[in-house]
């Protein structure tokens, strides 16, 4: 009897294992979500009648139930380095005459091309092919442990299964996010509850990754890209060949990377993507350019805290013009009062805006805000629109 259940344990497991991957990697849904859950019910009460076969790794136990009293620092084997930022194409091109001119090549340089997730680094340790550790980027040499938060990012395997042999250690880095549409569901239910909304995702992302109660972090749709696999034991010829393990692992790539041949490929890459980004279900705010061969990389090396072989391009914040129609005060659970400017609905940055913050009565004044103006809108890493200024030539003579 005890064989027969541990054996159906292993089976339920692999199958919502292979169930979990193909929703929230590959985006496929192979099973209602009816008959998922029926797996998942049956999974559950075997382990509750038969604990001994419990293991971490197990889809139940993604979600902890011990509260995290502190984050303990992390020390990480690698520097998780920050990357130069550009905002012009020049300044790409010279990147690229400096990449060349180290390594004493004439030929063109290949590049790896990625998009420029706006979320939080984050560094997971595997040993023996399961989760063991997660940590923050920190300052880049240390970082804070949140492993049973990141546990709960159901896109992100708990345990590598593979026909290749897999490193007995090897880290993981990637980019934790919140999709666009998943944020504004989350901030419209703070709202209805009298609570302060939050400003984007990214700021959403890293508060969610604080939080003592994995079982609160659960009920909020974290996601996660990675980008780079690091270990003794395995090495690569390529960016590319990197990336294309870390999908073979089984973890969650991002499908829009592109491997260009100049920095001419580069370029367009990035034209591309500045236009298209508002057609992305999630905040991307640049473009990651890295050489692509490893052999490079390491002639290349490192500069105070970045390396000399990438460079990040950043996208200009996006702004339009619109009307001004009234400004309204919001009270908060708090009892705090906020200004809100009501706008003429105006298309930006993939959605229509019709009401901007102004933050508080200074602003207002500082900016010199006032009913009836034409006001210039950003849109940029935040979702929540800002007014930067006012467009005093379209000002009506009798404003106050």
């Amino acid at each position: 009897m005890k064989d027969n259940a541990k054996n159906r344990i292993i089976e339920l497991r692999k199958k919502i294992r292979e169930y979990d991957y193909s929703y929230y990697v590959l985006a496929e849904s192979k099973i209602s979500d009816f008959e998922y859950d029926k797996l998942y019910k049956e999974l559950e009460k075997l382990e509750q009648e038969y604990p001994e076969f419990i293991t971490p790794e197990s889809p139940t136990q993604r979600v902890g139930s011990d509260l995290t009293k502190e984050f303990n620092s992390v020390e990480h084997k690698t520097p998780m380095l920050s990357l130069a930022n550009s905002y012009e194409e020049s300044e790409l091109i010279e990147f690229d005459k400096r990449i060349k001119n180290l390594l004493k090549l004439e030929e063109d340089i290949e590049y790896i091309t990625e998009l420029k997730i706006d979320g939080v680094s984050i560094s997971i340790l595997y040993e023996n092919g399961k989760l063991k550790r997660a940590a923050t980027r920190g300052d880049g040499t240390t970082g804070e442990e949140v492993t049973t938060n990141i546990k709960t990012i159901k896109s992100l395997p708990l345990e590598i299964f593979s026909t290749e042999i897999i490193p007995s250690s090897f880290e993981v880095r990637g980019e934790v996010f919140m999709e666009v549409e998943e944020f504004v569901r989350f901030n419209n239910q703070r709202i209805e509850q009298g609570l302060k909304p939050f400003a984007n995702p990214r700021n959403l992302t890293a508060g969610t990754l604080k939080l003592q109660d994995p079982k609160e972090v659960a009920k909020r749709p974290l996601d996660i890209f990675t980008y780079y696999l690091l270990s003794d034991e395995q090495t690569f010829e390529s960016q590319y060949s990197n990336l294309d393990q870390l999908s073979k692992y089984g973890f969650k790539v991002n499908k829009n990377f592109k491997l260009c041949k100049n920095i001419t490929e580069v370029l367009e890459y990035c034209k591309y993507w500045d236009k298209e980004r508002n057609n992305l279900p999630y905040e991307t705010d640049g473009v990651v350019v890295k050489v692509n061969k490893i052999e490079y990389q390491a002639r290349l090396g490192n500069v105070a805290k970045s390396p000399r072989w990438a460079i990040a391009f950043k996208f200009a914040a996006q702004r339009t013009k619109t009307k001004l129609k009234s400004i309204t005060w919001q009270v908060g659970r708090t009892g705090a009062v906020t200004p809100v400017a009501e706008l003429e609905p105006v298309f930006l940055a993939g959605s229509t805006i019709s009401r901007a913050t102004l933050h508080n009565k200074d602003e207002i004044k500082r900016k010199d805000i006032r009913v009836g103006d034409t006001v210039i809108i950003e849109k940029g890493g935040d979702v929540i629109p800002k007014i930067i200024s006012v467009d005093l030539d379209e000002r009506d003579k009798n404003s106050v």
